[in-house]
This record gives C-alpha cells, sequence and structure tokens, in this order.
C-alpha cells in the first residue's frame, strides 16, 4: 500500500459543498494530490511551465492546479523563523491556497509531514507552531 498523500475528515460530498465546486472538480482535487493525472491539462500550470527556465517542482505544479481547482487567491507559503526543513524548504513549513479568509477551509501541504490537508490556514498555522514550539522546548532541555 502506498502512503496516503491526504489528511481529512471530510467527504467529497462536504467538500464539494466547502469549496462550492461540482463533485467532477472532487475527484480532479484528489487526482492532482495523488499524483494520477496530467498536470499539463491545468492551465495555471502550463503559464507556471512557461515561466520557468527549468522545470518546476512536482509539488509547485499541484498546488497551481489545486488552487485553480477551487478557485483560490494564489498560493502562500506559511513560515517559522526558528525552523528550518532543509536546502530546498529552508524555513517553510507548509503551502496552502489562500482562500481570502484566515479560518476558511482550504488545502494545506504539510511540508513537514509531505501530506496535504483539508483544513483552514489559521487552525494549521495554530497546530504547526504549538508543534514548532515544543519541539524547540524539548531540544532545550
Amino acid at each position: 500500500m502506498g502512503k496516503q498523500m491526504i489528511k481529512t475528515d471530510l467527504n467529497y460530498e462536504q467538500l464539494a459543498e466547502a469549496f462550492q465546486i461540482e463533485l467532477e472538480n472532487v475527484v480532479l482535487l484528489y487526482k492532482v494530490i495523488n499524483n494520477d493525472i496530467d498536470l499539463g491539462i491545468f492551465e495555471s500550470v502550463k503559464q507556471l511551465r512557461s515561466q520557468c527556465y527549468n522545470p518546476p517542482k512536482v509539488i509547485d505544479e499541484q498546488m497551481e492546479a489545486l488552487n485553480g481547482l477551487i478557485e483560490g487567491f494564489g498560493i502562500e507559503a506559511l513560515t517559522n523563523e526558528n525552523f528550518w526543513h532543509s536546502h530546498y524548504w529552508q524555513d517553510t513549513y507548509g503551502l496552502y491556497v489562500n482562500q481570502g479568509e484566515s479560518y476558511a477551509l482550504t488545502i494545506v501541504y504539510n511540508v513537514i509531514d509531505d501530506i496535504f490537508e483539508f483544513t483552514s490556514m489559521g487552525d494549521f498555522v495554530e497546530s504547526m507552531e504549538n508543534q514548532l514550539q515544543s519541539e524547540s522546548d524539548e531540544n532545550n532541555l
């Protein structure tokens, strides 16, 4: 069995209602998240590719496709100056589709756990800041 790429308690109908999209687009959300679809079919991904000298990372293409599917307002990074993940991610612990409201349901990519989550940006930030603070406190003992 492959690694589960998404964490959610919501079913397809609940996601369709929350994002105000058709069920077919919820199916596409899952295909994008699980990388089970050619991301080149999305206009936003085509545009991203045309702007890059080197091919973009798959996660960047996935986030662009997800942003288009739920009609978000772009992709934003979540950072913490006391956190370091890797040379590529640096102090970024998450990416999310901006929905215009901190506690509106959105799609978040959790960099630390390498998993997508359907949650609000606000709830995710609170959870991660608490987790990062706990880990920092443990390291300082």
